[in-house]
């Protein structure tokens, strides 16, 4: 793919990624506000059950099916019909899977409903997820950008009608399942018309065989992903009720939307690590503290100010019935740190040939986390789980770092005081916008953080000229 093509499938799918985010943050604001916290909860557990269940449709087939098919175009249409034929049987006995399973939890006829809705548009989601993945593979980002960000705008446009309308809660799901069954046919027309691939199951055996082998490794990361990013929902709505999963969707929201930082840098970082393992181990080291100081620079005053402003964030956007939001949004603001700081780890552990410590981290740590949330959650409620967030994502930190020695020398002490001075920094903002919002309101207290970051960082010398310009072409690119 020539250079100019990587910059703009890259512009295409930031602007893409960044407008769902406001897409969907703008209409799950609209949706809490419209519906309350029980019907918000129950909402949002159909949407988390049928997240974790989809994950066994696919099971890593897409990266292999992108990985393999850049490698022999010939073969194209071979490994799309293999993996649509075993996605059609993995969705159909998953789908069947996902209906035994909440019939034997013992949920009201409304919340099943739900879910059996949320599971037919997550088929639907694994279906465009690898036509998309053949466009990938022809180096043509630009049709995905255009269905992914236009699907959910349709969605949001739907889903105001249906409130509008006061219709029940099964059309909040359907204003998903439309313009998600509309993004397969477009992407399937795009897929033939543009390069003759036909969307057509069909088995060969010796192809399956092949793929499967590959995808063994891929699948179990995504398994573990999927139940730890997840599963906490699932344990709520069971173990403390609607209202709880209503409240923790607040924070679980307002986190996520955020996350594109972390995740945007380090698909830019993987390449250059894979390269700096094999031929500059001291490169990587450095390479590795600069991407670990820079998402410090960012989480940080994020964690620190969102806390501060929680309140206030919490009723003025999604009103006074959200106030058991607000100690979860600041526990979860400061798991966020580590979510931000596990991104290079995780990175540099698959870049440089450890993709199997990662898998076996990820399966430690999302056991841990199920037996916390268990304990936590019937005391607690909606601060155990966002408890049990924190250290879960504590822990992937902690036990990816403690490898990294074993791949390049890290400078700890270099880490530790960049931590210490840019804490400093944000805690002197926090101050600040704490003071300024008791003084006047929250739109001030943000402004002013903006203001009094940025200088505390300069005054205590968190941060050279030199580093702020790299930060700033890698923000520009």
């Amino acid at each position: 793919m020539e250079p100019k093509s990587i910059a703009h499938n890259t512009a295409w799918m930031t602007i893409s990624s960044v407008g769902q985010k406001i897409i969907s943050f703008v209409y799950f604001t609209i949706i809490a506000r419209s519906i309350g916290a029980e019907n918000t909860g129950k909402y949002f557990f159909a949407m988390s059950f049928a997240t974790i269940f989809v994950v066994f449709v696919d099971l890593g087939l897409t990266s292999v099916l992108v990985r393999e098919s850049a490698k022999a175009k010939d073969k194209i249409q071979n490994y799309f019909s293999t993996v649509l034929w075993t996605k059609v049987i993995l969705g159909v006995l998953t789908y069947l899977s996902a209906i035994v399973v909440i019939n034997l939890m013992g949920y009201s006829v409304e919340t099943k409903h739900l879910v059996y809705l949320s599971c037919v548009t997550m088929l639907f989601d694994s279906l465009h997820l690898s036509i998309y993945g053949i466009l990938r593979v022809y180096g043509n980002l630009r049709y995905e950008a255009i269905g992914a960000i236009s699907s959910q705008f349709i969605t949001m446009v739907l889903g105001t009608i249906f409130l509008y309308a006061r219709l029940p809660l099964i059309f909040l799901i359907a204003a998903f399942t439309i313009p998600s069954f509309l993004n397969v046919c477009y992407a399937g027309v795009i897929l033939f018309k543009k390069y003759t691939i036909r969307l057509r199951p069909r088995l060969d055996s010796a192809t399956l065989r092949f793929v499967v082998a590959i995808a063994i490794p891929f699948a179990l990361t995504s398994i573990f992903t999927r139940v730890y990013g997840y599963i906490d929902s699932v344990l709520l709505s069971k173990l403390a009720g609607d209202a709880a999963v209503g409240w923790y969707s607040i924070p679980y929201k307002i986190t996520f939307a955020f996350q594109f930082i972390p995740f945007a840098l380090t698909a830019s970082l993987f390449p250059r690590f894979s390269e700096y393992f094999l031929f500059d181990k001291q490169k990587l080291a450095r390479v590795f503290e600069q991407a670990m100081k820079y998402l410090m620079i960012v989480v940080l005053p994020l964690a620190v100010g969102v806390s501060v402003l929680a309140r206030e964030l919490v009723i003025n956007i999604f009103t006074a019935q959200f106030t058991n939001s607000i100690l979860p949004l600041q526990i979860l603001m400061f798991s966020l740190i580590f979510t931000f700081l596990s991104a290079p780890v995780s990175t540099m552990l698959n870049a440089c040939n450890r993709q199997i410590t990662q898998t076996v981290i990820i399966g430690i740590v999302m056991i841990i986390n199920i037996v916390i949330n268990l304990i936590l959650i019937p005391q607690w409620g909606v601060v155990g789980a966002a408890s049990a967030a924190l250290v879960g994502n504590f822990l992937i930190v902690g036990l990816g770092y403690g490898f990294l020695s074993k791949i390049t020398k890290i400078s700890h002490s270099y880490l530790l005081q960049t931590m210490f001075r840019l804490m400093l920094a944000a805690g002197i903002m926090g101050l600040g916008v704490w003071w300024v919002n008791q003084l006047s309101n929250f739109v001030l207290a943000i402004l002013a953080g903006a203001v009094i970051y940025p200088v505390s960082v300069f005054v205590i010398r968190a941060i050279k000229k030199e580093e702020l310009r790299n930060l700033l072409l890698i923000i520009r690119n």
